[in-house]
């Protein structure tokens, strides 16, 4: 019983460990979405930015037919990207999680590294491939088509989407798969399942936690993306991003931009509940196979 009864010079050191991580949070989370949220509801001001006349006005705002089709559009082009790069990283992330360890060291530098490079200097690459005289359109002239009109629209801002957050979704995918074992691989081949059967039955459902957190990854930074959007899509095609932008820096709307934002934020947190909701019911059937 004595062994129960808290020391009198016991100390929670675990709080030396917690502590700077729950300031961390404080000061750099809490504190500017509290700001944020104060924001949403004070009045704009022309000539003052704003008044501090609370009024819910800015959200009601949201839901005219300007906004509801901004916000289409935004989670339109971040669900497409995303899509985009689960098919195109799984095979990367496959590939690369059974290549020998030379190999893997040689993919995942050269998935990395274009990281490194501004995304700017990346998104005009890819308006010189994808402009009016670019090298996809040459390539289309060659064949005798007619010129392709590809930049400055959804399918330009998703091509440079995908490029840039391709690693967020490789990544994850392949750390999970690291953890699968090549027994169940060769089991399932002797069996007489072909790849895509056992794809589908052995790795797929193993690295489900993997595709679930590259997936939240991938959305969330593409439902932000500012850069890419403004560049690749022009004035045509708005996002959220863009118009959170203006508001700030151009007409000064913070109050406005503090609601945009705010929803940004509700929409990727109520995302990542039930994407962790549906894994840990996922877990059982997974590991009961």
């Amino acid at each position: 019983m004595s062994d129960l009864v808290p020391q009198s010079g016991y100390r929670p050191y675990w709080t030396l460990f917690v502590g700077p991580y729950g300031l961390y949070l404080l000061v750099l989370l809490v504190v500017p979405l509290a700001n944020i949220a104060f924001y949403s509801l004070l009045t704009y001001s022309p000539t003052k930015i704003v008044t501090f006349d609370l009024t819910l006005a800015n959200y009601a705002k949201l839901w005219d037919s300007y906004y509801l089709e901004l916000f289409l559009r935004t989670v339109r082009i971040a669900l497409i990207t995303t899509a985009s790069c689960a098919a195109l990283g799984y095979p990367v992330a496959y590939v690369l999680a059974r290549a020998r360890p030379a190999m893997m060291s040689l993919g995942l530098f050269l998935l990395v590294v274009p990281l490194m490079v501004s995304t700017v200097i990346r998104v005009f690459g890819w308006i010189v491939i994808l402009g009016r005289n670019g090298l996809v359109n040459d390539l289309v002239a060659l064949l005798g088509l007619d010129r392709l009109n590809i930049l400055y629209s959804e399918t330009a801002v998703v091509i440079g989407l995908v490029n840039i957050f391709l690693p967020f979704m490789v990544l994850p995918i392949m750390a999970a798969i690291e953890r699968i074992p090549r027994s169940l691989e060769e089991a399932s081949t002797n069996l007489g399942a072909n790849w895509f059967q056992m794809f589908r039955r052995v790795i797929l459902p193993l690295s489900y936690p993997g595709l679930i957190s590259g997936a939240l990854l991938v959305y969330s930074v593409s439902l932000s993306a500012f850069v890419t959007p403004v560049l690749m899509g022009g004035a045509r095609i708005r996002v959220i991003g863009s118009q959170i932008f203006d508001q700030v820096l151009v007409s000064f709307n913070w109050p406005g931009a503090s609601s945009l934002a705010l929803l940004v934020i509700a929409i990727t947190f109520v995302l990542v509940f039930f994407a962790l909701r549906t894994t840990r019911g996922m877990a059982p059937t997974t590991s009961g196979r």
